[in-house]
């Protein structure tokens, strides 16, 4: 069984899926301005380590939203 900080991906709601999507993409639109705000520029040693935690934990979201999505559509096999 996939455990981690959020809601288990087998018990995730629909209601739950469609939230973490939005905050997914609420952080990738956030990572996307900032970096596209410094135009080519070096970003400052805070901005960068802001933005490699924000990028972990996009990836860690999008972990039980795949998998959620998956057992939805019946391409992963069902936990034991």
């Amino acid at each position: 069984m996939t455990r981690n900080r959020f809601v288990d991906q087998g018990d995730m709601t629909a209601d739950q899926l469609e939230s973490c999507s939005y905050d997914l993409l609420a952080i990738l639109h956030l990572v996307k301005a900032v970096t596209d705000g410094a135009d080519g520029g070096a970003l400052d040693a805070d901005s960068t380590a802001s933005i490699g935690r924000l990028m972990a934990l996009a990836v860690e979201m999008h972990v039980p939203l795949h998998d959620a999505l998956e057992r939805h559509e019946g391409a992963a096999p069902p936990e034991s």
